[in-house]
């Protein structure tokens, strides 16, 4: 049910806080982390696993600087996530480029040929979700003059405009257009093209062309993975609910022997362990529940890593072990 919430300041934040029995080390310490960072990431984001009962609201033992503690590990969390993610990102867009030039932009007369449909394959119609996209993508728009006598960019030109080292060329090689591609356009880029470049793609990859429908459902789990990370969303939380135009993420459920209905941070990565080293993310996770133990906080620590997908810390590190 959705709900609204009346603007607090941070003294009324912290009255409320209190109101619900949740303690603090060192009242005003946090009073200033309120003030440098969101409620809703600190509290909000992390409550349910720490409240006693939610209607109404009422903690048991838990201190504001374990809430704290969660979200520096988040934080750190994510950042390590998001590098792994820039390096699919990066191998998929040399692949793309790579293999696409070799076979369609050979030669400086066939430079701009990535513009061109014709060297694409058109979606069916039957997939509205690919076709529609298909046929307004971004990249295949060239300049058009409006009725009030403007002319609307295309996408190179665009292109030109923004950014200097486009600008540099007079037909700018795929190579070099692709670099400002955001994760939605790779993935786009991908799922038009012919068997031919895929079979490349995919090798490259490990994988064949048998995969594509996994490789697709991959791409798509790491564009929104991305874009949480991007938006400074809490990692922890990472939760993605399959969708019909992408088979539920049957394939890729398959794949990594996920059985649950929503996919988590822990089968998150195990799709990047399938491209690149994850040892520092679970050297981070493992580090997060080490520290916990310490201060005699084991049980916040398994209640958090149970919303990212496995409650124990052995799974974590014999999983994911190189």
């Amino acid at each position: 049910m959705a709900i609204d919430k009346e603007f607090k300041t941070i003294d009324e934040q912290v009255l409320l806080l209190k109101s619900r029995n949740l303690q603090f080390n060192d009242e005003q310490t946090a009073k200033e982390l309120l003030k440098k960072y969101n409620y809703f990431d600190i509290i909000n984001g992390t409550e349910n696993i720490l409240l006693k009962s939610i209607k109404p609201k009422d903690y048991e033992n838990i201190l504001f600087e374990d809430f704290y503690e969660i979200y520096k590990f988040d934080t750190k969390l994510r950042i390590l996530t998001l590098q792994r993610i820039f390096e699919v990102e990066a191998r998929l867009k040399t692949s793309l480029a790579y293999n696409f030039a070799s076979q369609f932009c050979a030669t400086i007369n066939d430079t701009l040929n990535y513009r061109e449909r014709q060297y694409y394959q058109t979606p069916s119609v039957t997939n509205n979700y690919l076709y529609s996209t298909f046929m307004t993508f971004d990249l295949f728009k060239r300049n058009t003059r409006m009725l009030n006598g403007t002319v609307k960019l295309g996408f190179i030109e665009r292109k030109k405009r923004e950014k200097e080292y486009v600008r540099t060329y007079n037909k700018p090689p795929f190579w070099v257009i692709i670099k400002d591609f955001s994760f939605g356009d790779l993935y786009f880029t991908y799922c038009f093209q012919k068997d031919v470049i895929k079979t490349k793609v995919l090798s490259d990859f490990g994988l064949v062309l048998q995969d594509d429908d996994l490789f697709q459902q991959i791409l798509h789990t790491l564009k929104y993975a991305r874009n949480c990370c991007a938006h400074l969303e809490l990692i922890t939380r990472f939760k993605l609910l399959g969708i019909p135009e992408l088979n539920n993420y049957r394939e890729l459920k398959n794949s990594i022997g996920c059985t649950h209905r929503n996919l988590s941070y822990y089968d998150l990565l195990k799709i990047l362990a399938k491209f690149c080293d994850v040892t520092e993310i679970v050297e981070e996770i493992s580090a997060f529940h080490r520290n916990m133990y310490l201060i005699n906080r084991t049980q916040i620590a398994e209640k958090l890593l149970k919303r990212m997908g496995n409650a124990n810390i052995d799974n974590w590190q014999k999983d994911f072990q190189k």
